[in-house]
């Protein structure tokens, strides 16, 4: 079967990009295996690995998630050993999370493969088309960045149009 006939109508290259980004996936996925961190925990640590000692309420802002979701994410991460929280410096009431020794290992053992995938890819490119793809991921990240904030903003738009005037109740 040829490359086309596998293809739906209208997949091209979101699905090239799905598929790239379900390999590099995979090849993470086992530096996880037996540690019982489902996707949202994952995504907790990854912020921490970018950006240590965040608070709860950074965490939900950058995730999307609910407060309370992410303090029993939180909870879980904190009893496993994967990170903990301490007393801001400077304002007692908040709690920042920051990664323990464990925490930080997986981050390096993640790292360390993401270093060999990019090694792969360049050697097999070429440092030439390597650079060119590197740049159109960018560009095409920044497409679907600008479009998916023009759905949004169309989104609040139409919310807005639904709510009531004061006063009309």
């Amino acid at each position: 079967m040829r490359d086309d006939e596998r293809r739906l109508p209208g997949e091209g290259i979101p699905q090239t990009l799905f598929s790239l980004v379900w390999d590099v996936e995979r090849r993470i996925r086992r530096h996880f295996r037996g540690t019982n961190l489902h996707w949202g925990l994952r995504r907790i640590l990854q912020q921490l690995w970018l950006e240590d000692g965040l608070s709860q309420v950074e965490l939900s802002d950058i995730i999307g998630s609910s407060e309370a979701s992410i303090s029993n994410m939180l909870k879980h991460l904190v009893s496993g050993g994967w990170a903990e929280r301490r007393q801001d410096d400077y304002d007692y009431r908040i709690s920042r999370v920051y990664l323990t020794d464990k925490g930080a290992g997986l981050r390096d053992a993640i790292v360390e493969e993401l270093r060999g995938l990019d090694e792969a890819v360049r050697e097999s490119l070429g440092s030439t088309e390597a650079q060119r793809l590197e740049t159109l991921l960018g560009k095409a990240a920044d497409a679907l960045r600008e479009a998916t904030e023009g759905e949004k903003m169309e989104r609040d738009k139409t919310l807005a149009d639904q709510v009531s005037p004061p006063g009309e109740l």
